[in-house]
């Protein structure tokens, strides 16, 4: 049982040892290339939220500059 736990314990860290597949130049650009897909979707989701509160904030100044211009 010792034995197979040695051969365990070797093997682990052995497996440990070998460069991941991010540590190449190809796995760092493809790990770059995901962040920046993540960026784009991120940056995509809020300005749609921000192209939205933008035209309602301009409907609402110039419904704003209409009644004080024209009423009061």
């Amino acid at each position: 049982m010792d034995a197979t736990l040695t051969a365990a314990t070797v093997a682990s860290s052995a497996l440990l040892q070998l460069p991941g597949p991010l540590d190449t130049t190809l796995g760092k650009v493809f790990l770059a290339l995901v962040a920046f897909l993540v960026v784009l979707t991120v940056g995509r989701v809020l300005l749609s939220f921000a192209w939205k509160l933008a035209l309602l904030a301009a409907v609402g100044i110039g419904a704003f500059l209409l009644v004080t211009t024209f009423l009061l």
